[in-house]
């Protein structure tokens, strides 16, 4: 048994189709397929079978897949500790992170952190919340950049930012007349446009409005993937939205559709969450303090607002 076969389980597992697996481990099909054939021969179990998607695994292969991830896991953290012990940030960094994040917070640390250590490879991946969860616990992900509190045990968080949520409002929209939000506003008006299932985003703004959260008959006429999308859709003078202050950093001070709530303003907290194993606490000081330095001072982390849990 050797490492390299052990990367090529794990792969498998994670594409569950030869090829893209052979495709991902820089090898051919027939050489992946090869050493699968050894490792399964060596160990005499089948530990994958197909099915008419591509494969799966056994029930056998899929406790070997998870001690091979361990153990993977176990071998790239030796390898970190002895470039921690030479004051080395080299290598890849795998970040994962939101979509309601990614387009307003990469591109204000992504350039400068790249630039300032040219031997680090940064990969970043846009995934809904749970994804990120279940990628950091393979171990197919270093860092997370997430609305927190997850409330695992398996999980640290650093709590980076707190973000507050502000209202979006069309030019004939009775909310447009207040100089500022209660929560209690947001229930007496219909019209409010939401991201679709599975942005904690969207929990968060029904958290904010609890009584619309639970009216089922609330005329939500569409739901969208994308926060800009939301904006468009309230310039051209229809109804509302709640969006997160880095969507509207350029136009908070010119814009009177941006609504702020009274204070404590609810806000989400955004931290880097990294495994309880992750060793490599320089790199997570650099991505911290870079991304400190790119943002405002105002978000940064102080318990002074409203902090909603999207759970």
């Amino acid at each position: 048994m050797t490492l390299q076969q052990l990367e090529y389980l794990v792969a498998l597992d994670t594409h569950r189709q030869f090829v893209l697996a052979a495709d991902r481990c820089f090898v051919t099909q027939p050489t992946l397929s090869m050493q699968m054939q050894k490792l399964e021969d060596e160990l005499g179990v089948l530990l994958f079978h197909r099915t008419k998607s591509g494969i799966e695994p056994t029930a056998t292969g899929a406790k070997v897949v998870q001690r091979a991830r361990e153990v993977l896991r176990s071998v790239k953290q030796l390898r970190e500790v002895v470039q921690l012990e030479k004051g080395e940030l080299v290598g890849e960094l795998r970040l994962g992170i939101i979509p309601t994040l990614a387009p307003y917070l990469v591109p204000l640390f992504l350039l400068e952190l790249v630039q300032q250590h040219p031997q680090l490879r940064v990969q970043v991946e846009e995934l809904q919340t749970e994804h990120i969860v279940q990628r950091l616990k393979a171990n197919q992900l270093d860092v997370g950049l997430l609305v927190t509190p997850l409330d695992d045990r398996a999980l640290q968080e650093i709590p980076l930012l707190e973000e507050p949520f502000l209202a979006y409002v069309a030019d004939d929209h009775p909310l447009r007349a207040q100089p500022a939000l209660r929560p209690t506003d947001l229930q007496a008006h219909d019209n409010m446009w939401l991201l679709q299932q599975g942005h904690c985003f969207r929990q968060q703004t029904l958290n904010i409005c609890t009584a619309a959260a639970a009216n089922e008959a609330r005329p939500f006429t569409y739901e969208s993937g994308s926060i800009e999308t939301l904006k468009q859709l309230v310039r051209q003078n229809h109804g509302y939205t709640l969006v997160p202050e880095l969507s509207v950093l350029d136009e908070l001070d010119r814009n009177p559709m941006i609504k702020r709530f009274e204070a404590p303003e609810p806000v989400r907290e955004v931290s880097l969450v990294v495994h309880h194993s992750f060793v490599r606490r320089p790199l997570l000081t650099l991505l911290r303090d870079t991304i400190l330095r790119r943002t405002p001072e105002r978000l940064h982390a102080r318990g002074a607002g409203q902090k909603i849990r999207w759970k």
